[in-house]
């Protein structure tokens, strides 16, 4: 699984055609592709989450919570949401802090890593994804820097059950291709 996080770089006609192209993609490699996106770019064709809790009458199927973008003081309130949710954490700490709240699913993105296009959480800090993934039954997804085939690999094979992908894809050259590259990682 991948959520692609197309944070604030995208909107409108950009959004609308990079959520094809995560369509296509996922229909043609069989990986399931999640879109974050704002209320305004939902797009109907695949499944979409929302980047933050939103009005819970908007049609999200599910949402990113405390991603770096937008940080917020956990509460039992996330309870009471009736989508999927995904909270994103900084460390091991406040991951296994934040199962008790039994998200469907802990995204481990060291901040110092996010954006960054030569080094990933998968190349710098493997042994904390092994770590977290033995220490909580929550499905980990990792963020921060996934840039390449072999940081899916290195991931998938931690224990790491999906991805939260933003800037490699959403500000790629060639989105369809980076995308591409990544998923096909999971068949290697």
């Amino acid at each position: 699984m991948i959520i692609v996080n197309f944070k604030k770089y995208v909107s409108g006609e950009a959004a609308l055609n990079l959520a094809k192209i995560c369509k296509k993609v996922s229909d043609e490699s069989g990986i399931k592709i999640i879109i974050a996106v704002q209320p305004e770019d939902i797009y109907s064709e695949i499944e979409c989450w929302s980047q933050k809790p939103e009005d819970p009458t908007l049609p999200f199927l599910g949402t990113l919570i405390n991603h770096s973008d937008y940080p917020i003081d956990l509460g039992s309130w996330i309870l009471g949401l009736r989508i999927k949710k995904c909270i994103c954490v900084n460390n091991i700490d406040e991951a296994v802090e934040t199962a008790k709240f039994n998200p469907d699913f802990i995204a481990y993105e060291p901040r110092e890593l996010i954006g960054s296009r030569d080094k990933s959480v998968a190349s710098e800090k493997p042994t904390n994804i092994q770590d977290l993934t033995s220490k909580i039954s929550i499905p980990v997804l990792i963020g921060a820097g996934i840039h390449s085939p072999e940081d899916i690999k290195i991931g998938l094979s931690l224990g790491a059950k999906g991805f939260l992908l933003a800037t490699d894809v959403v500000k790629a050259q060639d989105p369809e291709k980076e995308l591409r590259e990544l998923v096909e990682a999971y068949k290697i």
